[in-house]
């Protein structure tokens, strides 16, 4: 009977235009892992995550992992370790930028079977934009995340800095891309010390008892901490469910990023990449990533 199932969902994901898993992946019975599979109707931009989610949505101890702004190959790549060591899936909202930057290493987050989904191509803030420019920076960076990832991606969508306005809502649920708020925040881009991340998610997780977690794999507090965090999920008897959706992204024909304003440089300016949270904003060289 499970042989006919999985079946049945690989064909059913072949035919929603989703890629096709290559083969069952086989987890040591000392990993986390994935205890359950969500297969998202993103008809109609559902959200997911407080205060708008479904809360019966996940049930008592189950945890989704995702991780906003990368990728950044320093960073990411040993995330992707680290997750792959426990058999544990993620979601990863790209931003367009980094996408542009390093897409091979958006390729690996495909092939490694995590969902990709969007957060913008600048981080911008999209209640501040006009409705052209907001939906340029969705649509640009869902074309980008697909061609970088090399398959069909996922019609998933993070806000920056977690702001929504009512004319974007209206847009996504146009679209029918599933919009992602947070239950529980790591606080990683506070701290550089990976026991603080530890403490915040696991505090948040007893408290809450579930819950969508945001981390963001450009910080090397989130790289440190995840192979203690992901032990400690499984040692506290948490359950780990990958998101999925159970149609791909329909692209816009001719979508662009959007049009950044000229700098004047020197050929010793070294190339600056906009990282940004929740009102806090730094600069990166991509040098330095």
């Amino acid at each position: 009977m499970r042989i006919t199932l999985a079946g049945l969902c690989a064909a059913c994901a072949l035919l929603a235009g989703m890629p096709r898993p290559s083969a069952e992946q086989v987890c040591a019975g000392d990993t986390l892992g994935v205890s359950r599979v969500a297969e998202i109707d993103t008809t109609g931009g559902p959200w997911f995550g407080t205060p708008q989610g479904d809360p019966s949505f996940l049930a008592t101890g189950e945890v989704v992992l995702t991780f906003d702004d990368g990728p950044v190959p320093k960073y990411t790549r040993p995330i992707l370790a680290a997750l792959a060591a426990q058999c544990v899936k993620a979601t990863f909202f790209v931003v367009g930028e980094m996408v542009a930057e390093y897409p091979d290493v958006v390729k690996e987050i495909a092939e490694q079977g995590h969902t990709i989904g969007t957060h913008t191509w600048t981080h911008a803030n999209l209640k501040r934009l006009s409705d052209e420019k907001a939906q340029a920076q969705i649509e640009a960076t869902f074309t980008a995340a697909e061609k970088a990832a090399g398959q069909p991606i996922a019609p998933f969508f993070r806000y920056p800095f977690l702001s929504d306005s009512e004319s974007v809502v209206a847009y996504l649920k146009s679209r029918n891309v599933a919009q992602f708020a947070i239950d529980i925040d790591s606080f990683d881009w506070r701290t550089g010390d990976p026991k603080s991340v530890i403490r915040r998610v696991m505090a948040g997780l007893e408290r809450r008892g579930r819950g969508i977690v945001l981390f963001h794999d450009i910080h090397a507090s989130t790289m440190r901490a995840l192979p203690e965090l992901l032990s400690l999920l499984k040692a506290k008897g948490f359950k780990i469910v990958h998101m999925r959706a159970r149609t791909a992204i329909q692209t816009l024909a001719g979508a662009q990023p959007p049009v950044k304003e000229t700098k004047h440089l020197t050929s010793r300016t070294p190339r600056r990449i906009s990282v940004r949270h929740r009102g806090r904003h730094r600069y990166v060289r991509a040098r330095d990533l």
